[in-house]
């Protein structure tokens, strides 16, 4: 009888301490508190806030559309990142490097904004698109430092496996 009792205790506990463990992996909360993720959060923010400056004033000659058309693509692109880290989505994908997906759309979406953002405070002269120019570029700095903190993270992750090989 003592060993029934034992079985059913040990498949209790069993039962008990998988779903958490499957709750943790499903949800990276460490993500939304590290530098990348409040970057990027900052940045989703900002570009929200630059959307609505340039889609709330009158037109200028068109060159503010192709801001609030960046903007909207950064938006977009930044909340599938971040959707995809939250969700430890990398782990059942394990043929797709995140990292450097990461990386270059950070970067793509830096470079982008830096020149939509430089192109509407050059053209317009109506004080809601040239905010939204400076929060574009705001917004390029944000994902700038994102880009680099990435690129520092992969760096030490290379430094690191490479001292561990020449240890052996």
């Amino acid at each position: 009888m003592n060993a029934q009792n034992t079985s059913s205790n040990h498949s209790t506990t069993e039962y008990g301490t998988t779903p958490s463990r499957e709750s943790e992996t499903r949800f990276d909360k460490a993500y939304l508190t590290s530098i990348r993720g409040i970057l990027k959060f900052i940045c989703l923010l900002i570009c929200l806030i630059a959307f609505i400056c340039l889609v709330s004033t009158p037109q200028c000659n068109g060159t503010h559309v192709f801001l609030a058309t960046v903007t909207w693509l950064v938006i977009l692109m930044q909340v599938i990142i971040i959707i995809i880290f939250i969700f430890r989505l990398q782990a059942k994908f394990p043929g797709i490097d995140f990292e450097f997906l990461d990386f270059f759309a950070t970067s793509h979406d830096a470079l982008y904004l830096l020149i939509a953002s430089s192109i509407t405070i050059h053209y317009c002269r109506i004080p809601g698109q040239v905010a939204g120019g400076i929060l574009g570029l705001v917004a390029f700095l944000l994902l700038t430092g994102d880009a680099i903190t990435i690129f520092l993270a992969r760096r030490q992750e290379t430094v690191t496996n490479t001292n561990s090989n020449t240890v052996r």
